[in-house]
């Protein structure tokens, strides 16, 4: 009897936490929370008494008794803070939305059943194409290479234009449906800026022009964020991303739990010619298989969707 009555108030202490912890994020969803998503729940005099109570506390809300105390709003708090939960686990799953342009809509992704990434990296054009398979998550890597594209050092856009095409034209890019690059994470409202570009931004930015506009890859383009896949695979630790490499070796030779995530149908000869490769050029190669992937998983999460809603 004694061991249960010391027990007891360990339990209630652990329970107490739990609802403070939940209070918290109350306060800031309560805090977040914008005019479109209040008036799915109140009315238009309940919204004014809110912005009203919000500007008198100096614009953010402190606690929920604030709140709660508020005799003009008469609604059921139970209710609300539902609501709030709601939109707290539904801006929880935004945070990992990958951001893809142009955007996908449900009738694109229907028609998606391929991809070939791309990028050039150094003295290196990378691409990888990939397919869906009949299993949501798994998928069938087609090709994945690199090809040397011996560029003057002495930067000359002509010249460069013309070897980018040269090099493009022998890979297969009409074997994918669509074409995928990662998406430029730098920008220059300033036109006077562009002078401080540098020489590999300047030859990416006419890669990714040839892509969009030559005759020759008449296919779709579409940019993602680089970011946003490292955030999709957890290759963050802390602020620091880990290596594409060493994620992928795992996933294709070792059982890790990130093989119930994805699962790859690749050539053992594909695997051999990746290691043969020289260990700087194996990253840029690794990325550009990882971009592919997540953009076919992103792909089928919304055909699914789009299936199971009608």
């Amino acid at each position: 009897m004694l061991f249960i009555r010391l027990l007891v108030p360990r339990i209630k202490f652990y329970s107490s936490f739990r609802l403070k912890s939940t209070d918290i994020n109350l306060v800031d969803e309560l805090n977040r929370i914008k005019t479109k998503d209040l008036t799915k729940i109140f009315n238009e005099e309940q919204i004014e008494v809110f912005h009203q109570l919000k500007r008198t506390l100096g614009g953010k809300f402190h606690s929920l008794e604030q709140f709660q105390n508020e005799p003009k709003l008469k609604i059921d708090f139970d209710q609300f803070f539902d609501y709030l939960l709601q939109l707290k686990k539904r801006n929880d799953n935004q945070q990992h939305r990958i951001r893809i342009e142009p955007r996908l809509t449900s009738k694109i992704v229907a028609d998606i059943e391929s991809v070939c990434s791309l990028d050039y990296t150094s003295s290196h054009i990378n691409w990888a194409i990939v397919k869906t398979t009949e299993e949501k998550n798994k998928f069938q890597v087609k090709q994945w290479n690199s090809l040397e594209i011996d560029l003057d050092r002495k930067y000359n856009f002509f010249r460069t234009f013309s070897q980018l095409v040269d090099g493009l034209s022998t890979i297969p890019l009409k074997d994918a449906n669509v074409l995928l690059v990662e998406e430029t994470t730098y920008r220059y409202s300033n036109l006077k800026l562009a002078t401080y570009v540098s020489q590999l931004q300047q030859i990416r930015a006419i890669f990714n022009t040839l892509l969009h506009c030559h005759p020759l890859f008449e296919r779709p383009v579409y940019h993602i964020s680089g970011r946003d896949v490292a955030l999709h695979l957890g290759l963050f630790i802390g602020n620091e991303q880990s290596s594409a490499e060493f994620f992928l070796t795992n996933l294709i030779f070792n059982n890790t739990e990130n093989n119930k995530k994805i699962s790859l149908d690749i050539d053992h000869q594909l695997k051999i010619n990746y290691h043969r490769t020289t260990i700087g050029q194996r990253e840029p190669m690794a990325q550009c298989l990882l971009r592919a992937l997540t953009f076919l998983q992103y792909n089928n999460e919304k055909k699914y969707s789009s299936l199971h809603s009608k």
